[in-house]
């Protein structure tokens, strides 16, 4: 029997009970409920054909990017994504920025700025952060919180995870992929109650200090105004404890990568500077630019000289951008 889901829960409710309800919802004026179903059937018969490793993976790492970009699989996990996953960003708390619609690094910097002086930022990583999300997370998650039928979710994460490892490796431990359209979406929303949890005890720990969470995808980011790094680095620790409470999906941090600055030092996060009230591109992105403009005042052949005005113009759209967010 399915468990009735709570009206007022946190989670969308998706309440996708087969493939031909899935069809349903995918479909639209230029594209049938008869056509979503033959590319859902499609899919299912030929699924791993439909999906490759990606140059973008870091096998050193243990981070498989997988690529289904250009076929049937592509076309229907982007389908499911912003027909029956995006519509549902406006119900997620406001300190998620990562995979939704209008919200990206930019917005997660502008939020972390608060409306007070002298922050202190502390900076986290999330270690393999799809990889450690299993297919039975992400099942449980269609099942029984977004009301979903048994069929359904299992239809549904099919679609979505892949096995472990490098492809072909033919591992028993099905995970959710990393590289999918609805990937993004569905790694916030299994994880969402360790992430609530970790704004409450921000807010708790920091109730006079206008704290501020952002996470985007896998990275952590909490700010707060005239406390000591020494705070932020015992906070630290309690952030590990909340990320690996749930024993059935620990979020391991990356150590080397957890940072704590001030503001006299400079805030520096998602590859952005964070001033008094406002953004710009760290030190890296605007050496690049500047060593881009000295590149194009020489002599060189035209072709290569338009090749880098194209790369300057757009890290100059891209300055902008980050500075004129709001």
């Amino acid at each position: 029997m399915q468990k009735q889901i709570d009206k007022k829960s946190r989670y969308p409710h998706l309440l996708i009970r087969s493939k031909n309800e899935l069809a349903k919802h995918i479909s639209d004026a230029k594209f049938s409920k008869n056509d979503a179903l033959d590319l859902i059937n499609r899919v299912l018969k030929d699924y791993d054909h439909y999906w490759r490793e990606s140059s973008e993976s870091e096998p050193e790492k243990g981070k498989y990017v997988r690529d289904a970009k250009g076929t049937p699989l592509g076309l229907l996990l982007n389908k499911i994504d912003k027909k029956v996953l995006a519509r549902h960003d406006s119900s997620l708390p406001n300190f998620i920025f990562g995979g939704l619609r209008g919200l990206n690094h930019i917005k997660a910097g502008k939020h972390l700025l608060g409306g007070r002086r002298k922050r202190v930022l502390l900076a986290m990583d999330i270690h393999r952060f799809f990889e450690h999300i299993s297919a039975q997370r992400v099942n449980d998650l269609f099942r029984y919180k977004c009301g979903c039928s048994e069929e359904g979710a299992k239809l549904l994460t099919r679609l979505c995870c892949v096995p472990a490892g490098p492809k072909g490796s033919k591992s028993s431990d099905m995970i959710l992929s990393r590289g999918f359209a609805t990937s993004p979406r569905l790694a916030v929303w299994c994880n969402l109650d360790t992430f609530i949890k970790l704004d409450y005890a921000v807010k708790k720990k920091f109730k006079d200090h206008d704290p501020r969470l952002a996470i985007y995808v896998d990275d952590i980011g909490i700010t707060a105004s005239r406390v000591t790094k020494e705070d932020m680095y015992k906070f630290a620790d309690q952030v590990e404890e909340i990320l690996n409470a749930d024993s059935n999906q620990p979020l391991p941090v990356n150590t080397t990568k957890t940072k704590v600055m001030s503001h006299e030092e400079g805030l520096v996060h998602l590859g952005l500077r964070l001033f008094r009230n406002k953004l710009s591109i760290d030190g890296k992105s605007l050496a690049k630019r500047n060593r881009l403009r000295e590149k194009i005042r020489e002599k060189m052949p035209k072709e290569q000289k338009k090749s880098l005005r194209k790369i300057y113009r757009s890290l100059t759209a891209y300055k902008q951008r980050v500075e004129n967010v709001k």
